[in-house]
């Protein structure tokens, strides 16, 4: 495969893609949205920031020729798989570290995340999320961590309500009522 052609085909191919979701974007129906952001307006920015940024990946890797290149699917491309290696000359390469308990903690989780934010609210949840993942990851300073929690689940409540106008569940009982408090406090009615 050319030099070329390697350096952009990881870029291209997300070009590609990034055409296909954004005509499927472009099927959203609009109607009914009465001057505000319409349900189509936030997946089509994204997809559009994904577009723009592989196409200047592209264009950069081809009149700029950067040194770096994208090796997570070509990367293996440089010999045939038939070639045989030489065991007596390769080095054998270090193994990484693998930590299977943390990938299946983690995904317990995002699943439990998922099951109890009916109930608990979108701000508590997050916040319990955020702090039980941080000290999951190994972070061990639990008053950064709690305040981490705290403002990050306050920042995505701002954002998905004030700005990306997401409804967010907003849990029962006590917790209703602190979602409510925290609505108000932002301006959400």
């Amino acid at each position: 495969m050319p030099e070329r052609l390697r350096l952009v085909l990881p870029h291209s191919v997300m070009l590609l893609v990034s055409v296909a979701l954004y005509w499927v974007a472009m099927q959203i129906d609009t109607s009914g949205t009465g001057g505000r952001i319409g349900p189509d307006f936030w997946p089509k920015l994204v997809i559009g920031f994904m577009g723009l940024l592989c196409l200047y990946e592209i264009v950069k890797r081809l009149v700029v020729r950067d040194s770096v290149d994208a090796t997570g699917l070509t990367g293996e491309l440089e010999r045939s798989p038939a070639e045989a290696v030489d065991p007596t000359t390769a080095s054998a390469p270090v193994p990484e570290p693998e930590y299977p308990r943390l990938l299946w903690a983690g995904t317990a989780l995002i699943v439990g995340y998922v099951v109890v934010v009916p109930w608990l609210g979108f701000f508590v949840t997050t916040a319990l999320f955020l702090g039980a993942f941080m000290w999951l990851g190994g972070y061990r300073r639990p008053l950064a961590a709690l305040a981490i929690s705290g403002i990050g689940a306050f920042v995505l409540v701002v954002v998905f309500m004030r700005v990306a106008y997401i409804s967010l569940p907003l849990g029962e009982g006590p917790f209703l009522s602190l979602s409510t408090a925290l609505l108000a406090l932002i301006g959400v009615k």
